[in-house]
């Protein structure tokens, strides 16, 4: 299982970043948000068929962290705010470590097209993990658990992302 950071410490593709985290309590919301604007990639990233980007010189990943969720959103965007995918992270857990969001990542994916194009990824991940004993049975059925949940609530309602995406990207005060 590996930890990942909202300030993406670990990926060697961002060259240079700036990040606004931010905690939020609203009603439709209680959690993190973080918002990184990647300046400088090492190498673009180009996904499906249409080959579509979501890593760029000047792309942005609006990272949402809800409290008490098993998964955290990551709404990629290019350069005009456009969103080109929502990546949900199945997880074991959401926190907060010295001011920065991260989530216990459990290896299985959503990705969720604003075309309405809905993929699932890393089950061979997730199989292999349970199959080597990295993770659990209860940690394996959670995963599959808030994938369902994931499908169900936002699946077939890109609408309701949508709104929460943009509803939370105003709480951001960017330069």
């Amino acid at each position: 299982m590996k930890r990942r950071y909202a300030d993406r410490r670990n990926n060697n593709d961002i060259l240079k970043k700036e990040i606004i985290i931010k905690e939020i309590k609203e009603d439709y919301f209680d959690g993190y948000i973080s918002y990184l604007h990647i300046i400088k990639a090492r190498n673009k990233w180009y996904f499906d068929e249409e080959q579509r980007c979501v890593l760029d010189d000047d792309y942005v990943w609006f990272n949402i962290y809800p409290i008490g969720k098993n998964y955290c959103i990551n709404a990629m965007m290019d350069n005009n705010l456009n969103i080109k995918e929502w990546y949900f992270d199945v997880s074991k857990n959401i926190g907060i470590d010295e001011g920065v969001p991260y989530e216990d990542d459990l290896y299985l994916d959503v990705v969720i097209i604003p075309d309405g194009r809905i993929h699932v990824l890393d089950e061979d991940e997730i199989q292999l993990a349970f199959k080597n004993e990295k993770i659990t049975k209860e940690e394996y059925d959670l995963a599959y658990q808030v994938k369902d949940y994931i499908l169900e609530e936002y699946g077939n309602n890109i609408d309701k992302l949508t709104d929460l995406t943009n509803k939370l990207l105003n709480k951001i005060e960017r330069k």
